[in-house]
């Protein structure tokens, strides 16, 4: 009995959208507290989730990973911010982003949820994130900005490194990734157009003769040995 069945690809669908990096317009569909899980060794790792709708893709989720240090780093070009610091400034961005009155109530340690005041110090994780969400749950649908770069990986997604620390020792904005009226560093500009001209090889070009040749070609195969077929 034959393994071809034509009926298989039945419904089949195009995958989703590409997404580019640059500037997107977008809209706020909250935050979460979640968990991802290492598919390397099992590990949990607990995380705040960014949910945004970016026109023309759809939903696009962030994960800022719970902060695992509070020391700051050195290097050859002085002082590096925390994993705390950078997740703290990501964290402020996007409360600023939607109403700068939720960053000044967090200023002025007035925070207030159905007539209560907060105590929004020394929280652990998973309160922190879950009063973030309440905080900014009013706020779903809102209208804003992201910034998506290219990383590592070859994705375009959120800065991972939002914060610095300028000579004085004090923490500051080193990119801002969301918000109104966003702009490119020239850094990330060269990340981008690097990352475009990083295109893979033109598979359709090289065998467009539809030969096997062709498709050898692209590949680097030599074609002057045995095939096995």
């Amino acid at each position: 009995m034959g393994m071809f069945n034509l009926t298989s690809t039945t419904g089949l669908a195009e995958g989703g959208k590409f997404l580019s990096a640059g500037i997107h317009n977008a809209k706020f569909n909250g935050l979460a507290l979640s968990q991802i899980t290492s598919q390397k060794d099992g590990s949990v790792y607990n995380t705040m989730q960014l949910t945004l709708d970016v026109d023309g893709y759809g939903d696009y989720t962030h994960n800022f990973f719970e902060p695992t240090s509070k020391e700051r780093t050195q290097s050859q070009f002085g002082e590096n911010p925390s994993q705390l610091e950078h997740f703290m400034v990501a964290l402020r961005q996007i409360l600023d982003a939607l109403d700068p009155a939720i960053g000044k109530a967090i200023d002025d340690d007035n925070v207030v949820i159905q007539n209560k005041k907060i105590d929004i110090k020394d929280m652990d994780f998973d309160k922190l994130v879950r009063l973030c969400a309440a905080l900014t749950k009013p706020y779903i649908g809102t209208e804003l900005e992201v910034k998506l770069v290219p990383q590592s990986n070859g994705f375009n997604s959120i800065p991972g490194f939002p914060a610095k620390i300028n000579r004085a020792g004090a923490l500051g904005i080193a990119t801002r990734f969301i918000g109104h009226n966003l702009s490119l560093s020239q850094s990330e500009q060269n990340r981008i157009n690097q990352a475009q001209n990083n295109r893979p090889t033109n598979m359709a070009s090289a065998a467009s003769n539809a030969t096997l040749d062709g498709v050898a070609d692209a590949l680097g195969v030599d074609t002057t040995s045995d095939l096995p077929f």
